[in-house]
C-alpha cells in the first residue's frame, strides 16, 4: 500500500520507511557531503532504497551481536554526529526493543545513573566512545554489556541486505516503548522519558487539527524542504528532524561532517551554503555567531525559513536578521514534544500563538510574565502528548515563561524559563534570560549568565572570546555600554553594577548542558566562591 494512501496520525515510522522504500525508492532521504574535508565538492543524497537496506545490515548486524533476554529490553547507544542514530533507531525497532540515547556530555556520574535507571543491558558505542561508555557502566554497576559497532560505511553502503521486514499494524504497535530520551538535567539528575512508536509520529497526528491546513503553522513550513539543525539525534529535536520530517513531512535531511564536538559557525555557513540547506533550526546563541560575519549572514539569507529554538533570540540578531530571512520560534520539551505553533507574521517575529489543539492556558507569575500550562482534554488527547507519560496528571506546568503581546490578544513572546526567573531579597523579580540574551549580542562575549537569587542585586558571570590579553578593567569598559542599554530597561533595585561583574577563569569556561545551552545551576556552583567574595565587598 502506498504511503500517500495511509491515514495521517495512524502511519508508524517504521512502516512508513517500508512503504516509500517500495513505491518511491529513489526519493531523497538525507543528504551527506561528498568529502567531509572539503563541503565545496558538494553533497549526495541517500535514498530511502539505501536508508532501508542500512537498517537492514544494522538489524542483522544487532541480531547476529546480542542476545535478546526480554521484549523491549533495553539498548544503549553512543557515538559522533553521524546517520548512524537513525539507522540503529530504526533497527533497534525491527528486533522489539528500546534505544537508550544518552548525552556523552554529561557528568559521568548522570550517565551511569542513565544506564542504571533504564535497566540497559547493553551499551553499544563508537570506537571514539569506549573509554567513557566503560567508565560510565562501571560506575552504574549494573553490568552491562559493551560493543563496539561497526563504522557508518559498513551499514550505509550498496551491497543489498537481505531484507527485513515489519509487520505490525498502528494498533499492534502505537504503544509499543522505542526510544528512550532524556532531560538535560539542569536542575538536577536528567530524568528518563520513555517514547513509543505513538509519541514519535507527533507531526503526522498535527495533520488531524481543524486548522493544519492553514498557511500560518510551522507544519507548513516543514515541507518539502532540505533542513539541517547541529542538534544530534540524540535528542528529540535532532531525530525528529532526522524521521518526521523527512518520512512525513518529505524534507531531506542535510548531514554536515562528523565533528567531535559542537559544530563551529563557520562550518555551519558552509553546510548551509554548500548543502543547499532551505531551512534550518538552531540554538539562537549559535545564530547570533554566525550572523556576526558577512559570510555568515549571507549563509542564513539563503534560508527560506530560520527556526530558532531553546532559548529566546537576542532581539538585535532578530533585528539584524529581518531583511534577510524569516525568522521563525520553534518550541517543544523531551516531556511535551513539540509544540505547535501558529507563525503567521513576519514582522513580529518574535511573537506566534498556539493552537488549540495543543489545550495550553496561560497562568499569571509576575508582571506581565505567564507560565504556560497544559491542561489535559479527552478530545485532544491525540496531541497532548505529555499526558501519555503522565496519565494521571490533569495539569502539567511547563515551567516555560511568556510574555503577552500588548494589544494582539493570543500572541506570545517566549520569556524564558521558570527557572530563569530571579527573587531578590526585596521581593523585586527579574527574568535573567532577558538581560543574558542582549549581552551576549556583544561580538567579544562568548557566553553569559545572570543570577542572584535572594541576593540585593545580581551579578553578571562573562566568558570573554578568547584570550586577547585585556584585563577585568579593560573588558568591563568595553561591555559597559551593552550593559548600560540593558539597565536602561530595568528598575533601579534590579540593575546590574560594575562591581559584580566576574570574568571566567582561564579554563573553566560556562558550563553548557547538552543542548548547549548555558547550565545556570551548575555555573553559580562553579564560581559561588568568587561570588560571595565580590558580594561580601558590596555590603
Amino acid at each position: 500500500m502506498p504511503v500517500i494512501s495511509r491515514d495521517p496520525g495512524s502511519r508508524l515510522l517504521v512502516t512508513t520507511l517500508h512503504d516509500i522504500a517500495q513505491y518511491d525508492p529513489s526519493r531523497a532521504w538525507a543528504s551527506v557531503p561528498i568529502d567531509d574535508n572539503d563541503l565545496a565538492k558538494g553533497f549526495r543524497d541517500v535514498t530511502y532504497k539505501s536508508l532501508l537496506n542500512a537498517v537492514s545490515h544494522a538489524t542483522h548486524w544487532l541480531q547476529a551481536h546480542i542476545q535478546l533476554e526480554d521484549v523491549f529490553e533495553t539498548l544503549a547507544y553512543a557515538g559522533p554526529k553521524d546517520l548512524r542514530y537513525p539507522i540503529l533507531a530504526l533497527a533497534v525497532a525491527h528486533i522489539r526493543a528500546k534505544l537508550l540515547l544518552p548525552s556523552p556530555f554529561v557528568a559521568k556520574s548522570a550517565l551511569s545513573h542513565l544506564v542504571r535507571s533504564s535497566h540497559c543491558k547493553i551499551f553499544l558505542h563508537d570506537a571514539t566512545f569506549h573509554s567513557l561508555v566503560s567508565e560510565a557502566v562501571e560506575l552504574s554497576g549494573n553490568g552491562a554489556v559493551i560493543l563496539q559497532v561497526p563504522q557508518l560505511e559498513s551499514w550505509l553502503q550498496d551491497e543489498p541486505a537481505t531484507p527485513v521486514f515489519w509487520d505490525r499494524s498502528w494498533d499492534q504497535a502505537k504503544n509499543d516503548p522505542w526510544m528512550i530520551f532524556h532531560t538535560s538535567g539542569t536542575t538536577g539528575v536528567p530524568r528518563l522519558v520513555t517514547y513509543t512508536h505513538e509519541m514519535m509520529t507527533s507531526l503526522d497526528a498535527a495533520e488531524l487539527m481543524d486548522d493544519a491546513k492553514g498557511a500560518a503553522v510551522s507544519n507548513q513550513h516543514y515541507r518539502d524542504r532540505r533542513w539541517y539543525t547541529p542538534l544530534p539525534a540524540l535528542h528529540f529535536v535532532g531525530m525528529t528532524i532526522a524521521l518526521q520530517f523527512t518520512f512525513f513531512m518529505n524534507g531531506v535531511l542535510v548531514v554536515g561532517p562528523t565533528t567531535p564536538g559542537p559544530a563551529s559557525p563557520e562550518l555551519v555557513s558552509e553546510i548551509l551554503r554548500h548543502g543547499h540547506v532551505q531551512c534550518a533550526m538552531m540554538p539562537p546563541s549559535l545564530i547570533t555567531d554566525i550572523a556576526a560575519t558577512p559570510t555568515g549572514l549571507k549563509a542564513l539569507g539563503s534560508l527560506d525559513f530560520l527556526y530558532f529554538a531553546g532559548a529566546p533570540m537576542n532581539v538585535e540578531t532578530g533585528r539584524k536578521l529581518q531583511n534577510h530571512v524569516k525568522v521563525k520560534p520553534a518550541m517543544g520539551s523531551t516531556e511535551a514534544g513539540a509544540y505547535f505553533l501558529g507563525v503567521d507574521d513576519d514582522e513580529d517575529w518574535e511573537w506566534f500563538s498556539f493552537r488549540p489543539g495543543m489545550g495550553m492556558e496561560f497562568r499569571p507569575v509576575s508582571g506581565n510574565l505567564y507560565e504556560a500550562v497544559f491542561v489535559q482534554r479527552p478530545e485532544l488527547q491525540r496531541w497532548q502528548q505529555v499526558f501519555k507519560l503522565y496519565p494521571e496528571l490533569q495539569e502539567f506546568p511547563t515551567k516555560d515563561l511568556f510574555i503577552s503581546h500588548p494589544d494582539r490578544p493570543g500572541r506570545w513572546k517566549c520569556a524564558g524559563r521558570t527557572d530563569d526567573l530571579i527573587v531578590f531579597a526585596h521581593g523585586k523579580s527579574l527574568v535573567a534570560s532577558d538581560l543574558e540574551a542582549q549581552i551576549a549580542s556583544h561580538p567579544n562575549v562568548a557566553g553569559v549568565l545572570v543570577g542572584g537569587s535572594n541576593r540585593m542585586r545580581p551579578f553578571l558571570l562573562v566568558q570573554w572570546r578568547g584570550e586577547d590579553g585585556t584585563d577585568e578593567m579593560e573588558r568591563i569598559r568595553l561591555l559597559w555600554p551593552t550593559i548600560q542599554k540593558t539597565n536602561d530597561t530595568c528598575s533601579e533595585l534590579v540593575r546590574l553594577t560594575r562591581g559584580l561583574v566576574l570574568f571566567t577563569k582561564p579554563g573553566r569556561d560556562l558550563i553548557r548542558t547538552t543542548k548547549g545551552e548555558i547550565s545556570r545551576k551548575l555555573n553559580e556552583k562553579a564560581y559561588e566562591a568568587e561570588l560571595s567574595k565580590r558580594y561580601a565587598l558590596e555590603i
